[in-house]
């Protein structure tokens, strides 16, 4: 039982993170109840379709705030927008990629509010020439297992459309229209 109750409160406070501060998703422990199981489950795709669906949450008009595991949001980001990247350490290729970025010290008060206003304006001034459409190099796709996945990934109730042939011009292929997906929504 102690074992449940530690992996519902990291599995609630890092990869399925929600705006309340003092609540877990109680889904979670739907999963949690045979720990033989747990390596049955794909963490990582259901840590991704929460935070497909919280992206898309966030962009709603009224919206407060963003949600989900940010740690691998802001590795997204350093991967993809060098504008934003911090220094990067060395590392093994078998080392996870994330782990190479060194944490800028962030300002707090004035200093804070300047910088905001800097990555906003930097965000609105984005061209496609400041985005790394290719992270892993031209060959990248040689040192990463192939996936021809492009259905749904889901995670408890949550179920977010992945097909990356979306953005197969980016890579230096011919760009063709994507099949429709369908996908339900909340």
């Amino acid at each position: 039982m102690e074992v449940q109750c530690y992996l519902f409160v990291l599995l609630g406070s890092t990869l399925f993170v929600d705006k309340s501060r003092d609540r877990l998703r109680p889904a979670i422990n739907l999963f949690l109840k045979d720990h033989r199981r747990l390596t049955d489950y794909a963490w990582r795709a259901g840590s991704l379709a929460y935070l497909y669906r919280q992206l898309g949450v966030a962009t709603r008009a009224g919206s407060k705030g963003l949600c989900g595991c940010l740690t691998l949001f802001q590795a997204w980001i350093y991967e993809y927008f060098p504008l934003f990247r911090p220094s990067q350490l060395p590392q093994s290729p078998d080392a996870p990629r994330d782990s190479s970025w060194i944490s800028p010290r962030l300002p707090g008060g004035d200093e804070a509010r300047q910088r905001l206003v800097r990555y906003r304006q930097l965000l609105d001034e984005l061209s496609a020439d400041d985005v790394t459409w290719t992270p892993y190099g031209r060959d990248g796709h040689t040192d990463i297992p192939r996936s021809l996945y492009t259905s749904p990934i889901r995670f408890s109730d949550i179920a977010e459309g992945y097909d990356p042939a979306r953005c197969l011009r980016q890579f230096g292929y011919r760009q063709i229209i994507p099949r429709a997906m369908t996908v339900p929504h909340d």
